[in-house]
């Protein structure tokens, strides 16, 4: 992905020391562990580089951006050197939990914390939809790209949330309300198909992202070898923000394997593929 605007904050240890912020536009790289070919790796770093150098001699060292990421090229010396890296702006990173839409504009995530983070590849509206145990009393406030809505469990639970315009490559932080374990983020106008296990059932969704009713025909391939008690459906009148799913059970052989449904619902359908672990 090419490099996106971050938001502040800062770098967790690294497996070779540690990065120190000193001041707004100034970053240390201790070195604790030389890496054997000499390249140590920043993931994350959104704030473009003025120039890398060897701390203490004032040398400046062989650096450059992969994605994200800023990779810097160790002298070679006796002892872990410093690297002083001074950067053309306010330090802004990409944490490691960011998701970024895919070619269709869908983040597909699993919350690890309080706090997702997103960013999308093109600006665009868009809308969320929450999955888990929440209290359906409960009132939440859902913010994103500086617009919040405040809702109930029961609305989270029911349908879309949005919209939210999201500029390009920018990545923005979402609170997760309590008991969220998965959600989906799609521009809106899209009628999108997901899948969510759950042991040997699997349920297809579709959720209508769109302002307008849908209708359309869904078909779940597999793997050869494998089997469901049912593989395709049609509906109609699907109401906008609202979903709409069937239970199957698969069977086939162990392991991990990536499906995805096959949606067609008209110009604006999208499919979220899952990894499936039997």
């Amino acid at each position: 992905m090419a490099l996106i605007q971050g938001i502040p904050g800062e770098f967790e240890p690294q497996p070779w020391g540690e990065a120190i912020l000193r001041s707004r536009e100034l970053l240390l790289l201790r070195i604790a562990r030389r890496p054997p070919d000499r390249e140590i790796r920043l993931p994350g770093l959104a704030t473009n580089p003025l120039h890398v150098v060897e701390d203490h001699t004032g040398k400046a060292l062989t650096w450059r951006h992969d994605g994200d990421d800023l990779v810097v090229r160790l002298p070679d010396s006796a002892e872990p050197p410093v690297v002083r890296v001074a950067l053309q702006g306010k330090l802004r990173i990409v944490p490691p939990d960011t998701v970024t839409a895919n070619a269709d504009g869908v983040c597909d995530l699993t919350p690890a914390g309080t706090t997702a983070h997103l960013a999308a590849r093109r600006t665009a509206e868009v809308a969320i939809r929450f999955f888990g145990p929440m209290d359906p009393e409960a009132q939440q406030h859902i913010r994103l790209a500086g617009r919040t809505y405040g809702v109930t469990g029961h609305q989270l639970l029911r349908s879309t949330i949005g919209p939210y315009r999201m500029p390009a490559r920018r990545v923005l932080p979402l609170l997760v309300p309590t008991g969220v374990r998965r959600m989906l983020v799609a521009p809106v106008g899209t009628v999108l198909a997901s899948l969510h296990p759950r042991g040997a059932e699997l349920t297809v969704l579709v959720t209508n992202f769109g302002r307008a009713r849908a209708r359309g025909d869904v078909v779940l391939p597999l793997p050869a070898g494998w089997s469901a008690t049912d593989q395709q459906w049609t509906f109609d009148e699907l109401a906008p923000g609202r979903s709409i799913g069937w239970t199957t059970r698969i069977t086939g052989r162990s392991g991990s394997h990536e499906l995805q449904v096959r949606l067609d619902a008209g110009r604006r359908s999208a499919s979220s593929p899952y990894s499936i672990q039997l």
